[in-house]
């Protein structure tokens, strides 16, 4: 059996490229997990969506990092 992927998703918005991630992977179409979803604002919907699916999810501030 192949190992699956280990994946880290950006994002700062809605998720949706985070949501078709795991669409693809529930349905077999992709052999990967979301291992953790980091954000760079804390209202972002793709958060919610990452909780949702169980993932980790975190904020990291940009400003703080520049």
């Amino acid at each position: 059996m192949a190992k699956r992927l280990r994946l880290a998703v950006l994002l700062s918005g809605g998720g949706t490229t985070l949501q078709n991630l795991l669409d693809h992977i529930a349905d077999g179409r992709l052999s990967a997990e979301v291992a953790v979803v980091v954000s760079s604002r804390a209202d972002a919907y793709g958060l919610e969506r990452a909780r949702r699916a169980g993932v980790a999810a975190v904020t990291v501030a940009r400003k703080s990092h520049s």
